[in-house]
């Protein structure tokens, strides 16, 4: 064998060790892919599939909604691979899916979440985190009996400048912490309104009575034409649409759980249609702090002082300590130093006539911090991310379900006084209201058989 054959015999093992290496390397990569299912290929369904379909080790592998021009769209997205169902139990029962994405309406959210933890899966659930309070504890129980990563869809946890605000509060960096407020105003009708008319009988793409599922069998005109969002049955109105984020980074920021007692004060000044407010304001009481949630549907104005330009309107988490006030929301995070009034020793005595209605005469003014500006930080991805890798790992996640119950809790809790028009008092070792039977009927809520979550 002449020099110029040896280096060609050379070259083609080469060749072909690069190429069993990359085979190998594909193989490897793609065992170590999570195959995801979704379902509900709705509005929040089809942007979860996108922050998904992102992380470069997801392969979304099953699609399921009630809806077939949703579920093909989605499945467009997917690259046309992925199966597609009508019935969330069959995809459950697909041996591919490793965890799934749920993204219905929240009236589905608590039971879809119990029979995926009892399959085996591990869930990435949109908030908020149950319709309910009492089916929101099975949520938990479910995650933790089978042993199974239960990430809930508050992505704030995951943006690195929430985390930052958070920290702050958490270690004095603005004193002690007695007032947080929550908030959304905006200047149009929102979730109140009304969305027109809607035909006698659902298409033929549509199953409605798949979708009703636990919801009571409301008429197909009434629930489609007027839309969901204005009705108890199926939604919790702002304060659990937007609560969910808002009322999470509070009690993150404040390492709390659940409220002592609320109250709460509202009504449909606005909008006339269905039964949620569009004006509310409900009072939390917790062991040394109070926590404030206002919704306004009139004014985007806020209490920061934001005049509301935002698609959302106003909105944002406020904490006031003793040190200073912290504004966080997506955007970014803003601290302000409290002032501090000094009398300046050196100053002259006073005159026995001195104006009062000017600025005081020898004070000056200090702060016990400084203050700090941060801007946004990505939030959806990462937290997408997080649920993956915790998949992998068998750690927690960022937006436990037991977090996001909590928060679920606390807002339910608002909606249930306002509309008993009383002051509950809330037992949290038990989840149970005091001595109020009626607020604990609305606390376990009611479910259409057969789709009953276990231990309800």
């Amino acid at each position: 064998m002449n020099r110029r054959e040896l280096l060609r015999g050379a070259g083609v093992a080469a060749g072909l060790a690069q190429t069993a290496g990359s085979s190998q390397g594909a193989r490897a990569a793609a065992n170590d892919r999570v195959g995801v299912g979704l379902i509900g290929c709705g509005g929040q369904g089809t942007w979860d599939q996108r922050s998904f379909l992102e992380q470069p080790d997801v392969e979304i592998v099953a699609l399921c909604d009630v809806y077939e021009p949703n579920l093909q769209r989605n499945l467009k997205m997917a690259g046309g691979k992925a199966k597609t169902y009508r019935e969330y139990r069959r995809l459950l029962e697909d041996k591919d899916v490793q965890a799934v994405i749920i993204a219905t309406p929240e009236h589905w959210h608590a039971l879809m979440s119990i029979d995926a933890c009892d399959a085996g899966k591990d869930v990435y659930v949109e908030k908020p985190a149950s319709h309910h309070i009492r089916d929101g504890r099975l949520m938990v129980e479910a995650a933790r009996r089978n042993n199974r990563v239960v990430q809930v869809g508050s992505q704030q946890r995951s943006g690195s400048h929430f985390q930052r605000a958070v920290k702050h509060v958490q270690d004095g960096r603005i004193g002690d912490v007695h007032y947080v407020t929550c908030w959304n105003h905006s200047g149009a009708a929102g979730a109140g309104a009304a969305r027109g008319s809607a035909p006698g009988n659902p298409p033929a793409d549509l199953d409605y009575d798949l979708w009703l599922g636990p919801a009571p069998k409301l008429p197909f005109p009434e629930v489609w034409g007027r839309g969901r969002r204005v009705y108890w049955d199926f939604f919790g109105g702002m304060l659990t649409e937007w609560g969910a984020h808002l009322v999470d980074v509070a009690l993150w920021g404040m390492q709390a759980q659940e409220p002592k007692s609320v109250v709460a004060a509202g009504g449909q000044f606005r909008s006339k249609e269905g039964e949620i407010p569009d004006t509310l304001e409900v009072i939390y009481e917790f062991g040394s702090f109070l926590l404030q949630y206002s919704v306004l549907h009139h004014n985007s104005f806020g209490p920061n002082g934001d005049s509301g330009a935002a698609r959302q309107g106003s909105y944002g988490i406020q904490f006031h300590g003793t040190k200073g006030t912290l504004f966080v929301d997506r955007a970014g995070f803003r601290l302000t130093p409290q002032h501090v009034r000094r009398e300046d020793p050196n100053h002259p005595p006073r005159p026995v006539m001195w104006v009062q209605d000017e600025r005081q005469l020898g004070y000056y003014y200090t702060t016990e911090t400084l203050p700090e500006y941060g801007d946004s930080s990505m939030q959806h991805q990462a937290h997408a991310r997080n649920f993956i890798d915790c998949v992998k790992s068998r750690k927690r996640p960022n937006a436990d379900i037991e977090d996001g119950h909590y928060a679920n809790t606390t807002c339910r809790l608002g909606n249930i006084a306002y509309r008993l028009g009383r002051r509950i008092r809330w037992d949290a070792a038990r989840e149970q209201a005091i001595d109020d039977p009626e607020a604990n009927k609305l606390a376990v809520g009611t479910y259409r058989a057969p789709w009953v979550p276990k231990g309800l």
